[in-house]
């Protein structure tokens, strides 16, 4: 039975970091800085 619950207990929190991390790198998609002159196809 511990071993049941310390499961869910890792598993609760691998899911909240997995969430974190998964917003985290959506909000930094959403960050597009200016393409430099020397860079753009012309």
């Amino acid at each position: 039975m511990k071993k049941r619950k310390l499961f869910t207990v890792v598993t609760a929190i691998a899911t909240v970091f997995a969430t974190t991390i998964a917003t985290s790198a959506c909000l930094w998609y959403l960050y597009q800085p200016k393409e430099p002159k020397c860079l753009e196809n012309k």
